[in-house]
């Protein structure tokens, strides 16, 4: 069932009866008015954003990779774990699971693939035990 568009004295679209006309698009148009009207805001973007490049200003690049391979913390969504270490498992020493085991921060720790490992730290910040990681890393 197709109904026929009709635009008011307002330029508002309306539809009326099931014909079909050929000229309902003509007639949306002519409603919507002068085509600059709906033109998209193309506005410079100021400076400064980040992940932005322009003319004027180069955005910062990605944030370094710390030396030690551990790369962030989260959340852990592993049921009985608090945190999660992501981490660069080309420049990790194997050992940082255990190492991390001996931690008085850390009760448990399991790997998820080569890159995860989980962790058990109630009471831990994020950043604390970031910072527990990379140090335990570089020794």
């Amino acid at each position: 069932m197709c109904g026929r568009i009709a635009v008011d004295e307002t330029g508002m679209a309306m539809t009326r009866g099931d014909d079909e006309t050929p000229e309902v698009l003509d007639q949306v148009a002519r409603g919507l008015g002068e085509a600059r009207e709906f033109e998209p805001d193309v506005a410079e973007q100021p400076a400064g954003l980040p992940g932005r490049r322009g003319d004027r200003e180069a955005s910062p690049g990605a944030a370094p990779i710390d030396d030690a391979g551990v790369l962030d913390c989260g959340t852990s969504r592993r049921g009985g774990f608090t945190h999660v270490l992501w981490l660069d498992r080309g420049a990790t020493p194997e050992g940082l699971a255990h190492s991390l085991e001996l931690s008085p921060l850390v009760a448990r720790v399991e790997w998820e693939g080569t890159e995860l490992l989980h962790v058990e730290a109630p009471g831990a910040s994020h950043g604390d035990l970031l910072a527990e990681a990379r140090r335990l890393a570089r020794s």
